[in-house]
């Protein structure tokens, strides 16, 4: 055999052993994203921010960036999917009950344009 066709015999495997590392040394970044999606939400529903509020739009893009190969795009999509519903699914009309008021009162207070806490017509009782 002659020195070149052993000298290359031993490149391959050296080559071959070196992509290999380069690929296995490549970070999951999925994670991170993640972790930024969930410190995001926290401090959304902390703050009672609505699921149709561009405000959320930035934990879905975190969580959009989440690669397909990353150990949390299960976790990731499965969020993004629920996001996308409750952003789709219209909230169901609050009710408004009254004591002393025939019938309970309004229907809703979103007929009356009213945030639950407000009650029209009191006041704060000396508080």
């Amino acid at each position: 055999m002659s020195a070149i066709y052993r000298s290359r015999r031993a490149v391959v495997p050296l080559l071959l052993g070196v992509l290999l590392t380069v690929g296995a040394c490549r970070r999951d970044e999925g994670p991170e994203h993640l972790a930024r999606a969930e410190a995001k939400h926290a401090e959304l529903v902390e703050r009672g921010v609505p699921p149709k509020d561009p405000a959320w739009d930035a934990v879905m893009g975190e969580l959009e960036k989440v690669p397909p190969d990353s150990k949390a795009y299960a976790e990731a999509q499965r969020r993004l999917s629920r996001l996308k519903e409750l952003r789709t699914t219209p909230l169901p009309r609050r009710p408004l009950s009254r004591p002393g008021v025939p019938e309970g009162g309004s229907h809703s207070l979103d007929e009356q344009g009213l945030h639950p806490h407000d009650h029209p017509g009191e006041t704060d009782g000396g508080r």
